[in-house]
């Protein structure tokens, strides 16, 4: 179980991170009676479905704060995060693509400090 999960949009064109989503159930503070001016949680749920509510968090806001539609979701397992974003922009407007695919398909992209699966 883990109380800790970071979902992240990268761009296959720059390696950039676009957008970035941090989760976290839980905040050590409060064990020490740490009073906090702002949300120490901002997840609740099993740490199987974070990825999926961060991944919709991204998706959902990317027009709004980014100007952008994301129309890909590269993933690298069956992940039931693809399916909470495949009809955020209407039905079928995003489409899954295998990271295990790109990664023969485009050099550059595996190695030490980029894509592991």
């Amino acid at each position: 179980m883990s109380l800790n999960g970071c979902v992240s949009v990268i761009s296959i064109d720059t390696g950039k991170i676009l957008d970035l989503e941090v989760m976290t159930q839980y905040f050590k503070m409060y064990e020490l009676n740490f009073k906090c001016d702002h949300e120490c949680s901002n997840y609740k749920g099993s740490s199987g479905n974070m990825e999926s509510v961060g991944a919709f968090r991204i998706f959902e806001r990317s027009v709004s704060k980014r100007e952008l539609q994301y129309t890909e979701y590269y993933e690298y397992s069956d992940s039931k995060a693809f399916l909470k974003v495949k009809n955020i922009n209407g039905e079928d407007t995003v489409t899954k693509l295998e990271c295990r695919k790109l990664k023969k398909k485009a050099k550059g992209l595996s190695g030490k400090g980029k894509l592991t699966l």
